[in-house]
């Protein structure tokens, strides 16, 4: 148990979190308008807060070929996993799947 405890925990005591980061361009637009709804309800109920919903971009170096961005974060990189791979978030990714080509990634971070 100490040994999970610490391996969660960065150098200046603070317990690393968990991202889930997306990246979507939208191929069916009335299909997708389901899909932040239903995804919000999940990420809530399991902890996660939105750090970046959509929103302006400004690509600066390199390519970036999606038409919106997503990042959520939640107090753990388990509770993130958790998330995505429940019940209740299999409807919303289907909807996510069927409604555009996406990228979906969980990092740790702080």
């Amino acid at each position: 148990m100490w040994i999970t405890l610490f391996k969660n925990i960065n150098f200046f005591g603070i317990m690393k979190k968990g991202y889930i980061i997306v990246r979507v361009s939208i191929l069916d637009s009335n299909l997708f308008q389901k899909y932040p709804p239903l995804s919000a309800e999940v990420m809530n109920k399991y902890g996660g807060k939105y750090i970046i919903r959509g929103g302006k971009t400004d690509i600066l170096e390199g390519e970036w070929p999606v038409d919106r961005t997503t990042v959520v974060e939640f107090e753990s990189f388990e509770s993130a996993k958790k998330c995505y791979e429940s019940v209740e978030y299999s409807k919303a990714m289907q909807i996510r799947r069927n409604s555009t080509k996406s990228d979906l990634i969980l990092i740790e971070g702080y």
